[in-house]
């Protein structure tokens, strides 16, 4: 051994053996060392670059797909948005289509409804009819304003929904600062990860179960199985991808859990679980709006077939024309029908439009030619019929409308109404309300990425519902609904349709009353038609106290009361034409003057309380002989009225239809001679009615016809056999005949001049029909006035019944014809009477028209034969 070697022995053989190295051999062993070493660093060096190479791509990869994933969701919830604003759009559209056709049908109705009876020119239909046309109409206006107020809800609630979600719940994703901070890394951040990830050795399996280790990464990765041992799966996945997991899966977005029943929720996304539940608040409207529709219209063809049968039959009579219009209603009500309804079981709805055809043959029933027995009890049979089905079929629109317990399946197809088994509807009226809900399951190839955002930030698996029947979600659905899980928009149109099955008995109820009580002595339920109101009637209440005017307790007073117009013909003539409305009050002078004009009249009012009559001064006429006239009339001549001129030798004989005939005066007296009429035409008379009274003057011809009007023909005598009259401007003399032509006897005249370019005043004495005295009216001459009475006298009893009247002596006597002949003549000063002729004892072989006085002082009579000859 020497210094510069060394002797090494082993110990591990089993001949000990021992060995000599040199200097140069213990070099060799530091080099390789060192060698070693160098490449141990170098692979280290290697894995680390390759591990942070993999964490800068793994990180880069990271931001870009969070914000990609973000992108894609914010589109998504647009659509959303989209979604819910349609849906809302069809529901609105929809209830808006209702409303306007709601709108329309009401104003149809009301202009059927307002003349408020069957038939408007001629007395009312049966009351049967009456009660079928009138109690459609009802229910009409009770189903349009169901329309109205339904449809109304309906689209205002689903827009107040679509506004609370699309402000609330679906709203854009959109990240905050600090969501994209923690998003993103840094890449010193490489060194906080642990060392056997830095100098991981790529292909073999670093990570184990253990219990701090959270697995299930990368599982649903579809590998080979010989790359399966090589790939990073399950526990064997990067710390930075568990941390990025982590970061990503809280507070990503905003999140809201869903609102739906958990027996009745579905895999769709959120917002469409939200608003199938809100849909549930508003759908029952939106269904019964439509159905509400339908009920309405049918109830609007029934009431105006009803009203034209009512027409036709009792106002025009046309038996064939009115079945015409039957049989299109009733084919119409059939087609509604048939597009509306679906029905399982026997069709029984089908029977309501029949009760038009029973109505149609028992109305022409009543109106029959000739009554019998037994056609009217055939007609009775026919209305019971109708009510009967009307009945019927109101209990069959009861049942269809109701919701379904057990609805069938709705299936999913494209362009097809939907909406959830779980809600009840009318499975009769499915196909007619086009109902469309969000779906429950997403289709095939759909994703939802904004639901599953939301669902990596749930911690835990979501509820899953247990087992239910379709009973149990149904009920689940419905609880929110009301009251025994029923909608109120059901119940307000089932309460209608109850409230209309109560009428229809009622109403039969009430023809069964009729037809006991009809054809016996049990006096009616209600006075005649035309009758007034006994029970509101105010002439049979007391007057208000304090009044100091005639007027009708509770009305507008005498002129504008209900009783105006009311059997005018029986108001007493007095009160007639006299307008006590216009400023009565202020005409009355001071209750002393009142009271001293009555104090005035007492004597006179004594003395006709005693005698029946006023002071009466009787003279007898001189005894003379009378001339005998036997007058040759134009052809087709009646004449009605005799007046005379004191200025001119002859009479004028005048006809009611406004022809007349001039009799010239007789030459020689008490003399029996024959003489020719002069023929003469009134032009501008017939149009104003036939002539009742006339006078003939200086100024020239006066009228007054049967509606009060008074004529003036000027001139003293016609031209070429011509006399033009003109009414008299102002008002017509007070006849109060209620539009009916005069019965009884007038005089009319002139009295006093003229003055310049005024007329001279007219005086009337108006005899009226059953009354035994004579009313004296005056006229002033100007245009505006009118005709007020100044007087009024009893007569006797033999000047009572006097057929004609004229006046003489320029208006101060009045001469009265009786029915045998005898003239009297009153004076206008007093009142006085006196006996001007006797009777001719010519009667009854003639008849007396009237009596004037000549020029001469003599008194003219004209009388017609009655004899064949």
């Amino acid at each position: 051994q020497d210094v510069s070697g060394g002797l090494f022995c082993s110990p591990f053989s089993d001949f000990p053996s021992c060995l000599f190295v040199g200097a140069s051999a213990r070099a060799a062993m530091e080099v390789g060392a060192a060698a070693a070493a160098a490449t141990a660093g170098g692979v280290g060096m290697g894995l680390f670059s390759y591990n942070r190479g993999n964490y800068m791509f793994d990180q880069k990869n990271h931001y870009t797909r969070f914000t990609a994933g973000l992108n894609m969701a914010i589109a998504q919830t647009g659509i959303y948005k989209q979604d819910i604003a349609q849906l809302t759009a069809l529901t609105v559209t929809r209830q808006d289509c209702y409303h306007g056709i709601a709108a329309m049908g009401l104003t149809i109705l009301t202009a059927i409804y307002c003349p408020g009876r069957v038939g408007l020119h001629t007395p009312p239909p049966p009351s049967w009819l009456m009660g079928l046309g009138f109690l459609n109409i009802a229910g009409c206006y009770m189903f349009l304003g169901l329309t109205l107020w339904l449809a109304m809800h309906a689209s205002m609630r689903a827009d107040t929904a679509a506004t609370h979600m699309l402000t609330r719940f679906v709203r854009l994703p959109i990240p905050s600062q600090g969501m994209l901070d923690k998003a993103r890394k840094f890449l010193s951040s490489y060194e906080e990860q642990p060392l056997k990830e830095v100098f991981r050795i790529p292909f073999t399996r670093h990570q184990g179960k253990a219990r701090n280790n959270r697995g299930g990464y990368n599982e649903d990765v579809d590998i080979d199985d010989a790359a399966q041992s090589r790939s990073r799966h399950g526990y064997d996945v990067p710390a930075w991808y568990r941390k990025e997991k982590s970061v990503d899966n809280v507070n990503t977005i905003e999140t809201i859990g869903t609102m739906m029943p958990l027996d009745a929720r579905g895999t769709a996304p959120e917002h469409f679980e939200a608003y199938r539940e809100l849909q549930m608040e508003w759908f029952p409207y939106d269904v019964y709006a439509r159905l509400s529709i339908f009920l309405a219209f049918m109830h609007l063809t029934h009431c105006w077939a009803y009203m034209q049968i009512g027409h036709q039959l009792q106002e025009t009579r046309a038996l064939f024309a009115c079945a015409i219009v039957i049989l299109p209603m009733f084919v119409l009500q059939q087609v509604i029908l048939t597009l509306d309804i679906i029905p399982k079981g026997l069709p029984i709805h089908r029977l309501g439009p029949f009760a038009l055809w029973f109505a149609y043959f028992a109305a022409a029933i009543e109106y029959k030619r000739w009554y019998t027995v037994e056609a009217q009890a055939v007609g009775f049979v026919l209305v019971y019929i109708a009510y009967a089905i009307h009945i019927i079929y109101t209990l069959q629109l009861l049942r269809l409308c109701a919701p379904s317990q057990n609805p069938p399946a709705v299936a999913e197809t494209p362009g097809a109404s939907w909406w959830p088994g779980e809600w009840r509807l009318p499975s009769a009226f499915q196909h007619a309300i086009w109902l469309v809900a969000p779906p429950k399951q997403l289709q095939e190839g759909e994703h939802d990425i904004t639901g599953e955002l939301r669902a990596m930030q749930r911690d835990g698996p979501e509820g899953v519902a247990a087992a239910a029947t379709d009973a149990e979600r149904r009920a689940d659905v419905h609880r929110a609904l009301g009251k025994q899980g029923e909608s109120p928009a059901w119940f307000n149109v089932k309460v209608g349709l109850i409230s209309l099955v109560i009428g229809w008995c009622f109403l039969t109820f009430g023809f069964t009353i009729e037809v006991i009580n009809q054809g016996t002595a049990h006096p009616s339920l209600l006075n005649a038609h035309g009758m007034p109101n006994n029970a509101r009637d105010p002439r049979y209440r007391p007057a208000k106290p304090g009044t100091h005017e005639p007027t009708e307790v509770g009305t507008g007073g005498v002129a504008a009361g209900p009783a105006k117009g009311v059997h005018s013909e029986a108001v007493h003539r007095r009160l007639g034409g006299i307008d006590l409305a216009s400023g009565f009050a202020p005409q009355l002078a001071s209750r002393q003057e009142i009271a001293s004009k009555l104090r005035d009249l007492v004597p006179y009012l004594q003395e006709l309380a005693r005698t029946g009559s006023a002071p009466v001064q009787t003279i007898s006429p001189p005894s003379v002989e009378l001339t005998h006239m036997a007058v040759q009339w134009p052809p087709l001549f009646e004449p009605q009225h005799l007046a005379c001129n004191e200025a001119f030798p002859a009479a004028l004989a005048i006809s009611r239809h406004g022809r007349g005939a001039i009799i010239p005066a007789p030459v020689e007296l008490n003399v029996q001679v024959s003489v020719d009429a002069k023929h003469l035409i009134l032009e501008g008379v017939a149009a104003h009615g036939p002539v009742v009274a006339t006078s003939w003057d200086s100024e020239g011809l006066l009228l007054v016809t049967g509606s009060g009007v008074t004529l003036e023909c000027p001139g003293v005598n016609p031209i070429d056999g011509r006399w033009h009259c003109a009414p008299v401007p102002g008002a017509k003399l007070p006849l109060a005949m209620g539009g009916k032509s005069f019965a009884g006897t007038i005089a009319v005249t002139r009295v006093g001049l003229r003055v310049g370019a005024a007329a001279p005043a007219l005086r009337a004495a108006v005899l009226f029909p059953g009354e035994a005295s004579v009313t004296i009216f005056s006229r002033a001459g100007h245009a505006s006035a009118a005709w007020l009475p100044t007087g009024e006298t009893r007569l006797a009893a033999a000047s009572a019944g006097a057929v004609a009247a004229s006046f003489a002596g320029a208006g101060e006597r009045l001469l009265l014809t009786a029915e045998d002949g005898s003239v009297a003549e009153m004076r206008m000063a007093d009142g006085s009477v006196a006996e001007a002729a006797a009777s001719a004892g010519w009667e009854p072989a003639h008849a007396w028209k009237g009596s004037c006085r000549l020029p001469s002082g003599g008194l003219a009579r004209l009388a017609l034969s009655t004899s064949a000859s």
